[in-house]
């Protein structure tokens, strides 16, 4: 089948974010999985490195107040897909490695270790991590945390399920080769830019052993833990805010440039959530209404802005039922959709755009001029359907139009 990968609206108030791009992508960790990553280095040094905002003499203060889902499902970030868990939760970590936010993340920069060398046979990657980073609670990062972390998302325990988990199926083993340096060794070689953009990845945030071992590996219900991250949670009210404050430990000197953000729960496309930014009671918003767009779009002070996502849209059926179990069938039923139409109609709501399962705007993905010439994917359906018709002729199924 073909999925359709859409982009969310998003409203901000443009006196709050001007001049802080940084800011918001370090203090999100964001997963920015872009299909065109800048080349990745064997050997790094960055022990001088600080990361900083683009622009001269960043402003620093102010709380910003955001609004966007519902109460997460659960709190564990390694065991989580949706944003509702991450989005509010991430400002408290940091990660290994990161995408560098000035950039877009095309760049793989460091994070909690400052440098990397790869072996030359591609099996092996050292990362050196910072001295002197401390957890939320007082207790120093080691290489024992990170070995703690990886080990958990690369071979998850007995009832624990990470999505990500799958990336990292040819780490054979993680050696915490001293206090400050962590190895990662792979049974086979892999892509070095597809391991580093897995570690790199937004969700592998890196969480404190104890922590992990206090609460038998499973974080679901723990709604504070510590982290190393820019900001710590002071107060978290369910079904209404989490609210964090700057990290006055913060190893990267200089950063966050704010002074903490409210994160508020609000269901998606409710009169809530549009009145909550239309109000000015909260200063970035998404997943909003159409009728909400429309006024933001005439509101002084407010900017409006989609971006794609990595989510699809898809459907996806049991092949071991009847009429399923046949091919022809399946491929009726590919067919059968008019996606141009699907993406018209929810326009106003959820923009998207037509494609399959790689992302669309991926180099390995069919190009989108070569995509909308094959039957299926064609503005005209005409094609198509007609071949789902023969099909189902085929399979002696009954065809109503």
């Amino acid at each position: 089948m073909s999925d359709a990968h859409f982009a969310r609206q998003q409203w901000t108030r443009r006196g709050v974010l001007k001049g802080s791009a940084a800011v918001i992508a370090g203090a999100y960790g964001l997963p920015w999985r872009l299909a065109h990553a800048a080349e990745v280095p064997d050997q790094f040094d960055g022990s001088k490195f600080q990361l900083a905002a683009p622009e001269p003499n960043p402003k620093s203060g102010g709380v910003l107040r955001v609004g966007f889902l519902m109460r997460p499902p659960h709190f564990d970030i390694h065991q989580s897909g949706t944003f509702g868990t991450l989005g509010a939760m991430a400002p408290m970590f940091d990660n290994l490695i990161r995408h560098d936010p000035r950039d877009s993340g095309k760049t793989i920069i460091p994070d909690l270790a400052h440098s990397w060398e790869i072996s030359k046979d591609g099996k092996t990657y050292t990362f050196f991590l910072r001295k002197g980073v401390l957890f939320h609670d007082g207790a120093e990062l080691t290489a024992e945390d990170v070995k703690a972390t990886f080990d958990r998302i690369a071979k998850p325990p007995s009832g624990i399920s990470i999505p990500r988990s799958s990336l990292f199926k040819a780490v054979s083993e993680i050696n915490a080769k001293d206090p400050y340096t962590i190895e990662i060794k792979l049974a086979q070689p892999r892509p070095k830019t597809f391991i580093m953009l897995a570690l790199a990845s937004g969700w592998n945030v890196i969480v404190r052993k104890k922590t992990l071992e206090d609460n038998n590996y499973n974080l679901r219900k723990l709604t504070t833990y510590p982290g190393t991250g820019p900001f710590r949670t002071v107060r978290y009210v369910e079904n209404e805010v989490r609210v964090v404050e700057k990290n006055p430990n913060y190893w990267n000197k200089g950063l966050p440039y704010l002074d903490g953000i409210e994160f508020y729960n609000l269901i998606p496309f409710s009169p809530e959530l549009g009145s909550a930014i239309l109000s000015g009671r909260c200063d970035y918003i998404r997943v909003t209404d159409p009728v909400t767009a429309r006024k933001a779009k005439d509101m002084p002070g407010l900017s409006t802005t989609a971006f794609n996502q990595s989510v699809i849209q898809g459907v996806w059926v049991n092949n071991k039922k009847k009429p399923f179990d046949d091919p022809r069938v399946r491929r009726a039923l590919h067919l059968a959709f008019d996606r141009p139409a699907l993406i018209d109609v929810v326009k106003d709501v959820t923009p998207m755009r037509v494609g399959g399962f790689i992302y669309p705007f991926s180099e390995f993905a069919t190009p989108p001029d070569e995509l909308s010439k094959r039957v299926g994917y064609q503005t005209d359906t005409a094609a198509a359907l007609k071949e789902a018709r023969a099909l189902l002729a085929a399979f002696h199924f009954p065809f109503k139009s």
